[in-house]
């Protein structure tokens, strides 16, 4: 080989040697890269499974917290009447935002909007304790009347002596069609039902204002009510006969006097793990890929370097071969 070429040869080796290097350098950056996203993974993972959920135990199961139990049907009060949903134990547990307004949502909402108004943020300010009777009659769309309502809180009885389609309306049961039949022990005590669940509810409107402002994140996603108790967002609180908030009702006191538990999904389990062993997977072909690539960028740079080695004894002797023919 001659010079001339012997030195062509050589630039070309070391252009390709100066590749093999940076690839495997960029190669092993990706790797450290991916490391960090393995570590991040896993740590993202862990926390996904020690995620919990808020829910109330009822007919034999666990159930996630749901705007229905915790605050009832709005104007659609025959869950409470005809026990075909669950109900919490305790009327005064209620559910508010981390300012302290009672969270409304439909037909609670519809009453208070029309009667008293919000400003932009969706919120609503006190009000009266007395109006609280007509509120609880618009929200069973007249059935009852205020009055009515004042009689049953003051422990009297409302008169049903003919209104068999009262009776059917709250129970769905057929009243049957003796005209001489009292119904007002039954119907006053599914009233004083309505009445118990819903007047807390209005009491904490009246003394603490309400809002409406998380209506829309609460219809989109069925888990907004849960995580929101977790992190704070929304709180429950234990209201009086004032509508104050009695002190120290953290989530805890509420998980304490098991009203509420925190529990994880089990199902919610299988689905993160199969998303994490899908992202491991990812990872690891993308490694193995970086692996191969820098084996193979490896075994090549060590020919060149071989070679570089050869050529540079090509040339040196060739070189060597001037001094010695002009020394000759």
């Amino acid at each position: 080989m001659g010079l001339g070429i012997g030195q062509v040869r050589l630039l070309t080796l070391t252009a390709r040697k100066a590749d093999c290097e940076y690839g495997i350098s960029i190669d092993s950056m990706e790797k450290m890269a991916l490391a960090r996203e393995q570590s991040n993974l896993s740590q993202e993972y862990y926390s996904k499974l020690k995620a919990s959920k808020i829910t109330y135990f009822a007919n034999g199961q666990y159930n996630k917290m749901n705007y229905g139990y915790l605050m009832g049907y709005g104007k659609n009060f025959l869950p409470i009447t005809r026990g075909t949903a669950a109900l919490k134990s305790d009327n005064s547990m209620i559910l508010t935002d981390y300012k302290g307004s009672v969270v409304v949502n439909g037909g609670i909402a519809a009453i208070l909007e029309e009667k008293y108004g919000v400003n932009p943020q969706g919120r609503g300010g006190t009000f009266s304790q007395d109006d609280i009777p007509e509120l609880i009659s618009k929200l069973m769309n007249g059935v009852i009347t205020a009055d009515e309502i004042k009689t049953i809180q003051n422990g009297g009885t409302v008169n049903r002596v003919c209104n068999a389609t009262v009776y059917k309306t709250l129970t769905g049961e057929a009243a049957g069609t003796n005209s001489n039949y009292d119904y007002s022990e039954k119907v006053t005590e599914l009233f004083q039902k309505i009445i118990d669940f819903y007047t807390p509810i209005l009491q904490a409107c009246a003394a603490n204002g309400w809002t409406t402002e998380y209506n829309q994140d609460m219809a989109a996603n069925d888990d907004y009510i849960s995580d929101a108790l977790v992190t704070g967002t929304f709180c429950l609180a234990k209201v009086d006969e004032e509508g104050t908030y009695e002190p120290n009702t953290s989530l805890t006191y509420f998980m304490t006097a098991g009203l509420v538990q925190e529990r994880t999904d089990s199902d919610v389990r299988e689905e993160i793990t199969a998303w994490y062993n899908a992202e491991k997977e990812r990872i690891t072909e993308k490694e193995n890929y970086l692996d191969i690539d820098i084996r193979d960028l490896s075994t090549e740079l060590e020919a060149i370097n071989t070679e570089i080695e050869s050529v540079n004894s090509l040339i040196d002797n060739a070189i060597q071969s001037v001094f010695d023919w002009g020394s000759s």
